[in-house]
């Protein structure tokens, strides 16, 4: 078969990979000019390559932790002991042992044990979702943990995330986070490990792309699909877009069509978010696919990552990770990488994210590198009292405007199929991936799923 994969994210690529492993042909086409999707890197100088979102493994991470293993590369991820910390009621506090929450004192003691001794019943008793997923977070946290928790912890968290949609939130989405990512107990109870790769993540994208292009396949960026329609005989026909499209957004709608006309192909997978995906459709398809399978990609709801890297002249906070869990400060987390990774591999250069979410739309979404760092300058300040913008070397801004779908109540069930109804058209995309959340991991999964639906269609 002859196979286009529409993104060359994570999932697009690993998805050609397993595909060109059976003996197929695929043509990978991406929009961003680089490879990895919400993993891509930049180059930040120096040589030095960087995530343009922070990004990490957890040692439950085995489906990609295999994959490096299957591509020759054993050695290449890195583990090192991670430090979280809360930000509330004006400080950091440390959050990374079961000791760190008997000494939490924004809660009262009772609060804190109450909070632990729910969270280590879950890890050991719930081993399925579907307990969870007829309940919001708020109520089974008021159940379990009590009113206090809610408000001084994990409410402002959920508010950090999905703004006016965190009392609506899933306790199937909370209980994914707690129970198949971290425990708090065993080993990493007394210190979590997280991977990353030594070499960033561009090594990984690097040699899918190899294996790929080995197999006669191609792999294009800055070359995205621009339109989607059948063709005579069950094929599927993709209009590239023109190089530099990425320039006009994510809508497929506003790129001009590339030359050399369209090609056509027997499968097409899509990866892209399911708004882009509607976009790439004509009347037929969207005839064809149906009302019931658009009205599930229609429900989808993403909030936008706005993602503030900064590189400083120095540390700004002994921690890898803070969660804000304080609604006054303008974003919802602080990741800085070089607690991580050690700044030698840098040379000496440290490296801050400053994380946020928001809804469409949002203010701060307009703004530019520069208008934003001041706008986060008193938040910055209440977690660090003499930080400057002095301390600022350079700085890079991204957005991913579907970065977080929003998991609600019933959302198990508007979960669109990866077979569309067409066949040889699958889509597989973050809406998918469930109960976990999205990430590099489970993308890696979603890509293995998409082959096999493709090969599952052709046999």
């Amino acid at each position: 078969m002859k196979v286009a994969v529409l993104g060359a994210g994570v999932a697009g690529l690993v998805c050609a990979y397993r595909l060109s492993q059976e003996g197929h042909v695929c043509e990978v086409y991406e929009r961003w000019p680089g490879l990895g999707g919400q993993a891509a890197t930049l180059d930040v100088g120096g040589g030095d390559l960087l995530e343009r979102y922070y990004h990490h493994l957890f040692t439950s991470d085995r489906h990609i932790v295999d994959l490096y293993d299957e591509l020759g590369m054993p050695d290449e991820l890195h583990w090192a002991p991670s430090s979280m910390a809360f930000f509330v009621d004006g400080r950091q506090w440390p959050f990374t042992t079961p000791l760190d929450l008997l000494r939490f004192r924004p809660l009262t003691p009772p609060a804190r044990l109450r909070m632990g001794l729910a969270v280590v019943a879950l890890q050991r008793r719930a081993k399925r979702v579907e307990p969870f997923e007829s309940i919001t977070a708020r109520e089974w946290i008021e159940r379990r943990m009590g009113r206090e928790p809610w408000r001084k912890v994990w409410g402002p968290l959920l508010r950090g995330k999905f703004g006016e949609r965190a009392e609506d939130i899933s306790m199937a989405w909370l209980w994914s986070k707690l129970t198949l990512r971290r425990r708090l107990e065993g080993d990493e109870a007394r210190q979590e490990q997280l991977g990353y790769p030594v070499h960033s993540w561009e090594l990984l994208f690097d040699a899918l792309r190899r294996a790929i292009e080995a197999a006669g396949g191609r792999v294009h960026v800055d070359r995205p699909a621009a339109a989607l329609r059948r063709g005579a005989a069950g094929t599927l026909l993709v209009h590239a877009g023109a190089a530099g499209s990425f320039r006009r957004g994510h809508d497929p709608r506003a790129y001009e069509r590339a030359g050399g006309g369209v090609e056509r192909y027997d499968a097409v997978v899509a990866t892209v978010p399911s708004d882009v995906f509607l976009g790439l459709l004509d009347d037929d398809l969207l005839d064809a696919i149906g009302p019931g399978y658009l009205g599930r990609l229609r429900a989808t709801e993403y909030h936008t990552a706005l993602c503030l890297l900064l590189e400083l002249d120095r540390r700004f906070s002994p921690f890898y990770w803070t969660n804000i869990a304080d609604r006054k400060l303008p974003f919802v987390g602080l990741v800085e990488h070089t607690n991580l990774i050690d700044a030698a591999r840098y040379g000496g250069r440290r490296f801050l994210y400053v994380a946020n979410y928001l809804a469409p739309g949002d203010p701060l979404l307009a703004l530019d590198a520069d208008e934003l760092l001041q706008a986060y300058l008193p938040g910055l300040r209440s977690v660090r009292p003499d930080f400057s913008p002095d301390w600022v070397r350079a700085r890079w801004l991204h957005h991913e405007p579907a970065a977080q779908p929003i998991v609600t109540v019933g959302y198990h069930e508007r979960i669109p199929p990866l077979q569309t109804g067409v066949p040889g058209l699958v889509l597989a995309n973050t809406t998918q991936i469930y109960p976990e959340d999205r990430g590099t991991n489970y993308s890696v999964r979603l890509g293995t799923d998409a082959a096999n639906a493709v090969l599952a269609a052709r046999s």
